[in-house]
């Protein structure tokens, strides 16, 4: 997505024709009321930023961190648009918990919630890895989660369904729907096959 504006404005002149005296019928006739100009325009970033990067803090603490390639800040919105980005969550004793990648991020600044799109892919600190297309941070939960198919793969067992909420380290999260399991031996496990902190469907 481009973002920027522009203005275009649209004139639609009367079109005469008048020839040995006679003025063609309906020539100055496809003139409207209200048609004379067209405008549009979408609202352009107060600061453009390369090589962003960006930290959240709580009590003190680190929350996590967020870099990108390029950075779109919206004063009036509270908003930050971010491409290509990188974000790291630490735990309270400022420890790596899991990174996240992906091609889009948008952080509301009032509130410090976070959501990621299009590719996105989160490596847990144990290499636990979840790949969705899109993807939440909560503020208030300190929980990510997404409406989005979703896959988690530990080791070599792996879990795909419909929906996500969970820590943020992939240590204790839940899939929500029509979850399946893959296991070593290669059986598939079909509805709530694993049990609770190492991925469940409720």
């Amino acid at each position: 997505m481009e973002i920027g504006a522009f203005r275009y404005v649209l004139v639609k002149p009367v079109i005469g024709l008048i020839l040995a005296g006679l003025v063609i019928a309906g020539a100055c006739s496809r003139e409207e009321p209200g048609d004379i100009i067209e405008e549009r325009t979408e609202p352009l970033p107060d600061q453009v930023i390369s090589d962003f990067k960006i930290t959240e803090t709580s009590l003190g603490k680190k929350d996590w961190t967020m870099e990108a390639e390029k950075a779109y800040l919206y004063e009036k919105r509270n908003l930050l648009e971010a491409r290509v980005v990188e974000v790291t969550f630490f735990s309270v004793e400022g420890v790596v918990r899991s990174v996240l990648n992906a091609d889009y991020g948008r952080i509301n600044r009032y509130s410090g919630d976070m959501e990621a799109r299009g590719n996105v892919v989160v490596t847990g600190s144990d290499g636990v890895v979840l790949e969705t297309r899109s993807l939440t941070w909560d503020s208030a939960t300190r929980q990510i989660a997404s409406d989005d198919s979703v896959k988690v793969i530990r080791n070599e067992d792996v879990l795909t369904g419909w929906g996500f909420k969970g820590d943020p380290d992939l240590g204790s999260f839940s899939i929500l729907r029509d979850m399946k399991a893959t296991i070593r031996a290669g059986q598939q496990v079909t509805e709530g096959g694993q049990p609770n902190g190492s991925g469940t469907q409720n």
